[in-house]
């Protein structure tokens, strides 16, 4: 059987309040996305987003008024940027 080549990958983790829009999937490698698991993205990443502003934007208000459920994330914004 054959591996797959591609996973459809959150940009922005469904688990940490990311959408389940086109402009939040990316095709990346298999292996990729499960060592990015539910990591904040980077600019790098949100730049891989067919609306990267609007992604951003997205992140921001959300890190607004939201708590991340990762530990990892906790207090990160847009880039993993500290917001607290």
């Amino acid at each position: 059987m054959a591996r797959k080549k591609t996973d459809t990958d959150h940009i922005w983790p469904t688990s940490e309040g990311g959408p389940e829009a086109s402009w939040n999937k990316r095709e990346i490698s298999p292996h990729r996305n499960r060592s990015k698991g539910s990591k904040m993205p980077s600019i790098s990443d949100v730049a891989d987003s067919e609306e990267p502003l609007r992604l951003a934007a997205e992140i921001d208000k959300h890190t607004l008024t939201h708590r991340y459920n990762t530990t990892r994330n906790k207090d990160r914004g847009f880039g993993g940027l500290k917001r607290r």
